[in-house]
């Protein structure tokens, strides 16, 4: 045990904390002149404890060694951290190219309901007339999460009618992407009420 202050540390710290700073300054110098000087760790005869001090030492005829722990170093590939950071940005990119997907589905809609033709409000409150972006085709599906004429400018009381059933969209015009066809937005499109099979006329 060795007293420092007014606690006893024991050695075996002191000795882990002494080469920790032993192994730093070896790696500096190691880093500054790689293939002149080796480092050598010699004791100081006038410092007390455990204490040493750095030498420098002429190489000769030295080869290249190779850590075992070659795999191990940094940087890591991928660390639970980036991962975590990285799906947060991705979460953030495609809150954004949603976010511009249904500004640009109403502008080319005109803030109209494409159902009833009436002007919409742009609004977070629960207004009926609150102006809704809705994809025809569900955004889980890649290919057309982001294209625009997968969507449609629509009250908040359509769309909702829309997302329980009572209101069906079928088009007019159709798009395809990777091979599948899709219904085409910005051509005219027809809403069917429910199993009744009534038909009413949309304004694109």
């Amino acid at each position: 045990m060795t007293r420092i202050g007014r606690r006893f540390v024991p050695s075996s710290t002191i000795e882990r904390r002494v080469q920790a700073l032993d192994d730093r300054r070896a790696a500096e110098l190691r880093q500054r002149f790689p293939a002149v000087v080796e480092v050598a760790l010699v004791p100081d005869p006038e410092a007390c404890g455990p204490v040493v001090e750095v030498a420098l030492v002429p190489v000769t005829n030295r080869k290249p060694e190779v850590s075992q722990n070659a795999h191990r170093c940094f940087p890591k590939p991928s660390t639970r951290l980036t991962r975590a950071f990285a799906q947060s940005a991705a979460r953030l990119l495609d809150r954004r190219k949603l976010v511009a997907w249904a500004f640009a589905v109403k502008t080319r809609d005109q803030w109209k309901d494409q159902h009833t033709g009436v002007r919409l409000r742009r609004t977070l409150n629960l207004d009926p007339l609150r102006a809704e972006a809705h994809h025809i085709v569900p955004k889980e599906v890649r290919a057309v999460r982001y294209d625009v004429r997968n969507g449609i400018c629509l009250s908040f009381a359509t769309h909702f009618a829309v997302e329980r059933g009572e209101l069906r969209i079928e088009g007019s015009a159709w798009f395809t992407v990777n091979g599948a066809r899709y219904v085409d937005a910005s051509a005219p499109v027809k809403f069917v009420r429910g199993r009744k099979g009534v038909q009413t006329s949309a304004r694109v």
